[in-house]
Formats: structure tokens, C-alpha cells, sequence
């Protein structure tokens, strides 16, 4: 496992590994279909290579910093360098031996070598080099490439987690303004009971809403159990002036969605639902349509709209939440009738493994 790490780090020197076994192999499997059985010019050959050439990309690696033309010449003339050197070893563990004079006639002749004798002279390696220069370029950019990509892709992901960090946790803070006032008159007017039953309420709502906003997605029956709480501080605060009525298919309760996802819809719902002289009606039902976990918030509409209108920002919160999330998988779509306002969500079909 570690050499696996190891080479996962360092994907250049795994390729400079195969590429030159490879060309062993290929080297031996010539020399036997010649009638050549001595293994020794080979390996030579071929570990000398790996050496020459993993130390031109090394240093060309540390040079990375000096400026691109200083590293680009520094490759060409290691590379040429490296190449001759490598072909006067090559020329001595195969008999052939050469000067450089001999060397630059044989370049004169170029054109006049048929293709076997490109092979069988000291004039491939340069091409085996070029092509491991050009294979070089081409892997340190793409490898270059990849990172930046995983780099940028880690960047958006960091980016959109702390969008999302920011839009989960924007809670009203006009709600906790309101109970803590409604515990504070039930206090004052000596009602203990109403106000030990708020703090309990409130104190699970806070627990249980912190406690699942470390998580990315909850299952809906998590997310009703925390709706709850915060239905039953409201439950308190307006008493036989609200009701609201939960509808969960239970074939949907482990269906996945994110967190504290429809607390400010039912918020929003319960401040234009009710009002001094009517009665709210609120009513809340999933259910499963097609391949899609359907969630509906339906309002009565107060004859008097209230005091303070909203400004949207549950809805628009809502909605940045699910398009970050899913994309285009998601909808959020609203509906007003004459005595009725409406909020539908449609979700993923994500069942929990657990």
C-alpha cells in the first residue's frame, strides 16, 4: 500500500518505470530473436537510461522556478547531452564503437538509411530520446494540468460548502427574538408553566438543529423531528390561533435532504398565516411522485396582512440552498390562491443506506 502511495505522489517516476522496462523487454525479446542470448547489454543499457533520463527531469523539475527559458534551454542541452552519452555506452556493450567524426558522417548519410539501418545504428537512440522528451513535455503538462484542475475543483467545492455553511445557519433571528420576549412576559406574569414549557421546546430545537447542521443531508423523519420542536414553540406562542397538520408518507421518511431545510418555509408559513382575528391553517405532506420525494407547505392566508412584511429571504435561501446542491434535480415552485399560499419542493429520490 505504501509503495502504491508512494507512486501516486510521484505518477512521473511510475511512467519512467514502465516506459523503460518496457523498452527493456522489448531490447531482450531482439536480441533473442537474433540469436543473441547475453543479457548484460540490455540491463545496462537500460538502467543507464532510467538514470540519465530521471536525472534530466529532476533537475528540470528544480528548475522550475528559475524562469521557463532557463529550464526549456537547460532540457534541450541535457537531453542532447544525454543522448550522446548514452549512445557511446550503448555503442561499447554492443561492439560498435564510434568517434564523433564517424558520428557526424553517419548524420550526413541520414537521408540514405533505409529503416533498418536507422534501427541498427547508433542513430535511434536519438530518436528514443526525443520521443521520451516529447513523452516527458506532454506528461508534466497534463499532470501540471490535473492538479490545477483538482486544485480549482477543490477550491468551488471549499467555496460552495461555506455558501451553503452560511445559508443553513441563517436562522431568524426575529424568531429567537420572539420566544425569549414571550418567556420573558410569561415569566412576568408569573406564568412558570408556559414559559418552563417554551424552554424546553426551545432548548431541543436549538440542540437538535445544530446537532443535524453538522451533517450535509439528514433523512426526512430526522428533519420532521426537528420541525416538531420548532412547531411546538410556535404552538405555545399562539395557542388555539394556529393549527398545523403534518402529513408524512412513511415511505418517505428515509428519503435524504439537506438539514433544516423546511423550518423557514413553515416559518414563513406560520407569519402569514395568522393574524389577531383569524385562525391559521397550515398544513405539511410528503410525498413520494415518480422517482421524486414530494414536499408540500400550504397557508391559509390572513385577511390582514402582517405588521412586518417579509422580505423573501427564506424562500431565496431555500432556493440557493437546492440549486447549489442538486442543479437542475431540484424545484422549488410557489402558488397563491385567493385564500391560500403554497410552497412545493421536489427532491431527489435518495434513500439512506443505514
Amino acid at each position: 500500500m505504501s509503495h502504491l502511495n508512494f507512486f501516486e505522489k510521484h505518477p512521473l517516476l511510475l511512467l519512467q518505470v514502465l516506459g523503460w522496462s518496457v523498452y527493456l523487454i522489448a531490447d531482450l525479446f531482439d536480441h533473442f530473436a537474433k540469436g543473441h542470448y547475453l543479457l548484460l547489454p540490455s540491463f545496462v543499457c537500460s538502467i543507464t537510461a532510467f538514470i540519465l533520463t530521471g536525472g534530466v527531469a529532476y533537475l528540470t523539475n528544480r528548475l522550475e522556478l528559475k524562469g521557463k527559458q532557463i529550464q526549456a534551454f537547460f532540457f534541450i542541452t541535457a537531453i542532447l547531452l544525454v543522448t550522446i552519452l548514452w549512445h557511446k555506452i550503448w555503442s561499447i556493450f554492443h561492439g560498435e564503437s564510434e568517434t564523433l567524426i564517424q558520428m557526424w558522417q553517419q548524420f550526413k548519410d541520414i537521408p540514405n538509411y533505409s529503416l533498418s539501418q536507422w534501427l541498427t545504428t547508433g542513430y535511434y537512440p536519438l530518436f528514443l530520446f526525443l520521443a521520451w522528451s516529447g513523452f516527458f513535455v506532454g506528461s508534466k503538462w497534463f499532470f501540471a494540468h490535473q492538479a490545477q484542475r483538482l486544485l480549482l475543483n477543490d477550491a468551488q467545492l471549499q467555496a460552495k460548502q461555506a455558501q451553503l455553511q452560511t445559508l443553513r445557519y441563517q436562522l431568524n433571528p426575529h424568531f429567537l427574538f420572539n420566544v425569549l420576549n414571550n418567556i420573558d412576559v410569561s415569566v412576568l406574569s408569573d406564568d412558570k408553566a408556559t414559559a418552563h414549557k417554551m424552554l424546553q421546546h426551545l432548548s431541543s430545537f436549538l440542540r437538535n438543529s445544530l446537532q443535524q447542521g453538522e451533517q450535509d443531508k439528514i433523512t426526512l423523519k430526522e428533519e420532521v423531528l426537528v420541525l416538531k420542536d420548532f412547531i411546538n414553540i410556535e404552538q405555545v406562542r399562539f395557542g388555539d390561533a394556529l393549527s398545523i397538520v403534518i402529513s408524512i408518507d412513511t415511505a418517505c421518511e428515509p428519503v435524504m435532504l439537506p438539514p433544516m431545510l423546511l423550518q423557514p418555509l413553515v416559518e414563513n408559513a406560520i407569519k402569514f398565516a395568522w393574524s389577531q382575528s383569524d385562525h391559521g391553517v397550515i398544513k405539511i405532506a410528503a410525498t413520494k411522485q415518480q422517482r421524486q420525494l414530494k414536499i408540500d407547505i400550504e397557508n391559509s392566508k390572513a385577511d390582514i396582512a402582517p405588521i412586518k412584511a417579509g422580505t423573501g429571504t427564506g424562500l431565496k435561501n431555500t432556493q440557493d440552498r437546492l440549486t447549489l446542491l442538486y442543479g437542475d434535480d431540484a424545484q422549488l415552485t410557489t402558488q397563491e390562491k385567493h385564500k391560500s399560499y403554497s410552497v412545493t419542493i421536489l427532491l431527489p429520490w435518495e434513500i439512506s443506506v443505514c
